[in-house]
């Protein structure tokens, strides 16, 4: 049974606990301690009184009671608790709300969560930490502490500013920070940030970035504010292009490169930024994709080749949401192709950061954002190819372990660029032929040509060198 257990770091578990501003004899809870690692932190660092609570019969027993004079533990539901704390710290189980029902012989519903969270207004569709957190709040005292590490994903998410509207309606956040590096054991890649939230009160949130080197050393630092360096007449990247991933198959293993004769259903596709050199997918190497609509005719081998994936999914029970299908005998195998767009870019990159125009027309996986406008496919590629714009991209996206960074839809949604009915004509027929230069050659000399051109809609210089020194940042511990 998936509990979601992940496992924060020593040294990450003692900065969050020095977050408490709490003192003396504070009661303070840990609701899923797993391994330990809060109430071992709670305990050396701090006079409270520790209460923890752990589901799983088998992480209980192993940890034991370090200080029955101060720790009390149970073996239990977190749901289940009562009473009023000053303090509450966690690392919450992660669950997707589909994946929710398969709790049900620990006693975990939907119904029974919800139930839990009465006076919240929270969506179907919570993963099980917001659902952790919220239950929290409920149980703290008027100006109790919250700090809590779990995934960031919910920032940008309908159901994530639900809940953060939640969490307002009771207090504020007092510092988000994002967390770049391993903060759990066994390397998890997963985007996380720490959360600190006061019951009652309000204020301003404070962000920051916190790096986890390769020794486990914290490095915390202020984020810094693009706005305020940006000026002119500049706008988000969204209300000018549009932007998509690329095709989602929910099993790769069954959809791309099946071993089939029958050509008849099979689309090329762009499956890595690997296959594709330079700034153009002019030459790229491409797959092959089983794209299967709902009024197509099967051949005889595609219906055994599907037949016999279907029994794969089953019996390995994933991914789920095909595996529903399935059950329900539903059609599992429809893939729908988009249309093809002027250009695409990774979803996740380590040293080059570039937009590749889309010569090819390719269909792309989804680890590839779909970039489209109604301006000229090379003025575009110049508004993105720039310093400008990677440097932006290095302050939204995040740490991906190993040196990775990556970028969320939301992020490539953000950028900031120049409006292109702002542009003078003479600066968008010299950053056209700038472009066909860079992808023709793949000299870089080029992108230096198109920042310092845009310099004046941006309004600052020195672009490339901040973009250098955050990019070192990221990869100094990786290289």
């Amino acid at each position: 049974m998936n509990l979601g257990q992940v496992y924060t770091k020593q040294t990450v578990a003692d900065f969050m606990v020095r977050l408490f501003t709490i003192t003396g004899k504070a009661c303070v809870l840990d609701p899923c301690f797993g391994r330990g690692v809060f109430v071992n932190s709670l305990l050396a660092n701090t006079e409270f009184v520790v209460y923890g609570v752990e589901i799983d019969e088998v992480s209980y027993a192993a940890f034991g009671n370090p200080d029955e004079t101060r720790c009390h533990l149970k073996n239990g539901d977190f749901f289940d608790v009562e009473g009023a704390f000053d303090g509450i710290i966690m690392n919450p189980p992660y669950v997707r709300q589909e994946e929710l029902e398969k709790l049900a012989p620990l006693g975990v519903t939907k119904q029974k969560l919800q139930s839990a969270c009465w006076i919240m207004n929270i969506s179907s569709k919570a993963n099980l930490y917001m659902y952790f957190i919220l239950r929290a709040i409920l149980l703290l005292r008027e100006g109790g502490e919250l700090i809590a590490i779990f995934p960031n994903s919910w920032t940008n998410t309908s159901v994530g500013k639900q809940f953060c509207e939640q969490m307002k309606l009771h207090g504020y956040i007092t510092d988000f920070i994002n967390v770049e590096g391993e903060a759990f054991e066994g390397s998890p890649m997963v985007d996380v940030c720490i959360l600190k939230f006061i019951k009652g009160m309000r204020g301003e949130t404070r962000y920051q970035t916190m790096r986890i080197t390769q020794d486990d050393s914290l490095l915390i630092e202020d984020v810094r504010h693009l706005k305020n360096e940006i000026s002119g007449n500049l706008v988000r990247l969204r209300s000018v292009a549009s932007i998509r991933r690329g095709i989602t198959t929910g099993a790769n293993k069954f959809f791309v490169n099946p071993p089939l004769f029958t050509q008849t259903h099979l689309v090329s596709i762009l499956s890595s930024p690997k296959d594709c050199t330079g700034y153009t997918t002019k030459h790229c190497r491409q797959d092959k994709l089983l794209a299967i609509k709902s009024s197509d005719i099967l051949s005889e081998e595609e219906e055994i080749y599907l037949g016999n994936s279907a029994k794969v999914i089953l019996k390995e029970g994933k991914p789920l949401t095909l595996k529903t299908l399935i059950n329900e005998d539903q059609p599992w195998y429809y893939i729908t192709v988009p249309e093809t767009a002027q250009i695409v870019f990774s979803y996740i990159v380590r040293n080059n950061l570039k937009f590749v125009l889309n010569v090819e027309n390719c269909n792309v996986r989804d680890n590839f954002y779909m970039i489209s406008s109604r301006y000229n496919s090379l003025l575009l590629m110049a508004l993105l190819n720039n310093y400008y714009v990677y440097r932006q991209l290095e302050d939204l996206g995040k740490s991906y372990g190993k040196g990775l960074l990556k970028l969320q839809k939301y992020d490539i949604d953000d950028i900031k660029v120049p409006h292109p009915e702002t542009i003078q004509e003479e600066d968008k027929v010299k950053l056209v032929q700038l472009t066909e230069e860079l992808v023709k050659s793949s000299d870089e000399c080029h992108i230096d040509a198109i920042t310092n051109l845009l310099a004046s809609y941006y309004g600052y210089s020195g672009v490339k060198e901040q973009y250098f020194e955050l990019k070192s940042k990221r990869l100094a511990h990786y290289e």
